[in-house]
């Protein structure tokens, strides 16, 4: 019965489909340019809230590019960074046949780090943390894509080991900020003389240096050797340690149990504006306190 339906359907539909062999009003029977171009293909912006476990074993900002991150499905699940805001890439940055770098990235960095000021409630110097300015591949730019992408990390200390965490970073530096820097103990070769690294520690707990404040130099050539970084930075980090500790320059000059000690940004950091250092007081042969040094003046320790 089905079958003798279909059957009995096809005349009419032949005849239905020859009645539209017609040319309709307005065309002329050239079909090949009446149909509209397809659009350009488009490499879609990274979704901003988006979270990324990372290949790299610590962040250097020459090195550190889109292939080192991986989705992960949420940011309550382990991540090593997250996507805080996404936008064009500024037209200064924009213009180039391959992706910008350096000085190119200026506008684009200020723009990453106003963004995350306002994201973490406080500036990301001032914390355990670093700020990725990511841009697209040398594919991707080829195809098109202009966006600039701002991520932040969590990462032990300024040698920027990343910190698998869960948990987004936003206000992390408002309240009681819970990713401030505060105190640390010195991390040394085994030499015994050449700093390495800081291992983060309460000051209600056994330390040996305290960030005072970051430093911002003005706009120089990247300090490529220890002499010039000395030139560039001691005196800015000098100053910020002296109104920390309560004390003149001098009385921190001629100190006999503190000093200055800072760790500077990377070579592609500093052309792309970020021209700083995090500023700590030290303390000398090994001593250790166990409270805040913040304000001692020029007595002892």
């Amino acid at each position: 019965m089905a079958r003798k339906l279909i059957a009995a359907l096809v005349p009419v539909m032949a005849l239905a489909l020859l009645a539209g062999c017609g040319t309709p009003a307005g065309t002329d029977k050239d079909l090949t340019d009446d149909w509209a171009m397809l659009a350009a293909p488009k490499i879609p912006s990274p979704p901003v809230g988006q979270c990324y476990t990372t290949t790299v074993d610590y962040f250097a900002t020459d090195t550190t590019t889109l292939f080192s991150f991986k989705p992960v499905d949420s940011c309550s699940t382990s991540h090593a960074s997250e996507t805080f805001w996404v936008g064009d890439l500024p037209s200064s940055a924009a213009t180039g046949t391959t992706p910008p770098k350096g000085a190119a990235l200026k506008d684009g960095w200020a723009t990453c780090n106003t963004e995350a000021e306002k994201f973490l409630g406080g500036d990301f110097h001032d914390g355990r943390l670093e700020l990725l300015v990511l841009i697209p591949s040398s594919t991707q730019w080829s195809a098109g894509a202009r966006y600039l992408r701002c991520d932040l990390a969590e990462v032990v200390s300024d040698g920027d080991k990343p910190v698998n965490r869960t948990g987004s970073l936003k206000g992390t530096l408002s309240g009681d900020k819970p990713l401030g820097l505060t105190c640390a103990m010195e991390v040394y070769d085994t030499d015994g003389k050449t700093w390495l690294d800081y291992t983060p520690a309460a000051c209600t707990s056994t330390h040996n240096m305290e960030y005072v404040g970051t430093y911002a130099s003005t706009d120089r050539p990247f300090p490529s050797n220890s002499d010039e970084r000395k030139t560039a930075m001691r005196p800015g980090c000098e100053g910020l340690g002296a109104k920390y500790l309560g004390m003149t320059a001098s009385q921190l000059t001629n100190h006999q149990q503190v000093g200055i000690g800072f760790w500077m940004v990377d070579e592609e950091n500093w052309n792309r504006g970020n021209r700083t250092a995090r500023c700590y007081a030290m303390l000398f042969d090994k001593k250790t306190v166990t409270k805040s040094i913040k304000g001692i003046g020029s007595g002892t320790i």
